[in-house]
């Protein structure tokens, strides 16, 4: 009886302990430096490694004492922080051998692009001239002499094909048609698959306002038969701050499937892919995907999933094409992917099947920080913290303590740096292993059985003792 009483209490100690650590607070972040009332910081991605909600209900700030102050979550200034202004310039091909004087009259020229040829006609003065040349292009010249602002970049547009998917170009300036000065050389590109493009058209300058009159474009790779649609001068103009981005990478690892998932499990699809997955350890809600292929050349078909447990079927997030080009001595990649709020900690990337090889894949998450607002006591340090007991919703409270505190004040908040404590993850409920009850029945079941057949056995041997 002695054995059944112990085994009982060491049972319930250890139910005891468990409820204690579930309901722990535990301190992720500290502030040491805030000396005015007002204190504001920066919430990371971070931050979701250790909460258990998505929505951050479980977070609470504490004084030295452990108070808890009221507190807000909101997103940072989200106004516009750039400006970009596209204005159409005129532009003529040059015919190989053109003398200064000629390029001077083809300056006022409207052009007329045949499919084999260069049609010009020419009005200079009051005398009606026209002359019809026929010649390969030697380059294009850009006709700046009636802009009156400064010059940020070029944006060149050209008809896609295979042949100039890529143009090696050499920009020169001129006031005077004679005296060309070198400017820069860059590479653009464009690139077009199953309906998914990637350009780089833009030739950036940063010229100010009538520093030249004229722009030489010498296409030195990709000119041939080269016909440009438009060109426009491009100005940006920064207005505002513009949001943090909150951007980090995974690595994953060759999956153990490397039939496309897109069909689901349970049907039969056979078709090969290079497959990736990706576990990532937080709960951050993501708003962009993006991939990392490094300097490998890509531009084919990708899939990309996500699922909240290995329970779950994957479900599809994007379906589409991917390009990581070298672009001049630069790479470039397609634009991030947009999903809505994703909070899911498993990925999965699909990519062509001939690069399962020579690809170690890195998918890049991006979401904007957060800003975390509290009102301090002076009673500092103050500490960033999560409850492993979720059942009450700090935010809510607290935001609503704070709205009315704040109601009618307009203050001047003072910007902080939250040390982090990284403190171990196993100590957070979620990423405590999930309890079983039907495992934990049946040992509780087989345990008490073997008791039982244990005591029963000592009782059997004391009487056999006894009668002897």
């Amino acid at each position: 009886m002695n054995f059944v009483k112990k085994y009982l209490t060491t049972i319930a100690i250890a139910l005891g302990f468990s409820a204690v650590c579930s309901a722990e607070i535990i301190p992720v972040y500290k502030i040491d430096a805030a000396t005015g009332s007002y204190v504001q910081t920066t919430l990371t991605h971070d931050i979701y490694r250790y909460s258990a909600d998505t929505q951050l209900k479980d977070l609470i700030v504490t004084d030295q004492q452990g108070n808890k102050l009221p507190y807000r979550i909101s997103a940072p200034d989200t106004k516009i922080s750039v400006q970009t202004q596209q204005t159409p310039v005129r532009y003529f091909p040059v015919p190989v051998g053109a003398s200064p004087e000629t390029l001077l009259i083809l300056s006022s020229a409207s052009i007329r692009l045949a499919d084999n040829e260069i049609s010009v006609s020419v009005e200079k003065g009051n005398n009606p001239l026209a002359e019809n040349q026929t010649a390969a292009t030697d380059f294009y010249v850009v006709d700046l002499s009636d802009v009156r602002t400064r010059v940020d970049s070029l944006a060149i547009l050209w008809p896609i094909n295979e042949a100039h998917q890529y143009l090696e170009v050499e920009v020169s300036g001129t006031n005077d048609m004679t005296n060309w000065t070198p400017i820069t050389n860059t590479t653009l590109v464009q690139l077009q698959k199953e309906g998914e493009y990637l350009t780089r058209n833009k030739i950036a300058l940063n010229l100010n306002e009538m520093q030249y009159a004229y722009l030489r474009l010498k296409f030195t790779r990709g000119g041939d038969n080269l016909k440009l649609t438009s060109v426009h001068i491009e100005n940006t103009d920064k207005i505002a701050n513009a949001p943090t981005a909150d951007t980090w990478e995974v690595q994953g690892a060759l999956a153990e499937k490397q039939s496309s998932a897109l069909h689901g499990e349970r049907h039969n699809n056979n078709s090969a892919v290079a497959a990736w997955e990706f576990t990532r350890d937080d709960i951050a809600p993501v708003s962009q995907v993006s991939l990392n292929l490094g300097n490998i050349q890509y531009g084919d078909r990708l899939n990309v999933f996500s699922r909240r447990s290995s329970k779950q079927p994957w479900q599809l997030v994007h379906q589409g094409i991917w390009f990581n080009a070298q672009v001049g001595s630069e790479w470039e990649r397609s634009d991030a992917i947009s999903i809505y709020s994703n909070s899911d900690t498993q990925w999965r990337v699909e990519l062509n099947e001939l690069v399962r090889t020579t690809l170690t894949p890195a998918l890049v998450f991006h979401r904007t920080t957060q800003t975390l607002q509290f009102i301090a006591n002076n009673t500092a340090p103050y500490n960033i913290a999560i409850d492993n007991q979720t059942t009450t919703d700090h935010q809510a409270v607290s935001a609503q303590i704070f709205s009315q505190l704040m109601a009618g004040k307009d203050v001047q908040w003072e910007s902080v740096t939250a040390e982090p404590l990284n403190p171990n993850l196993g100590s957070f409920a979620r990423h405590q292993v999930d309890i079983n009850w039907k495992t934990i029945l049946f040992w509780f079941v087989l345990i008490s059985a073997v008791g039982a057949l244990v005591w029963v056995a000592v009782r059997l041997v004391g009487q056999i003792n006894s009668n002897n």
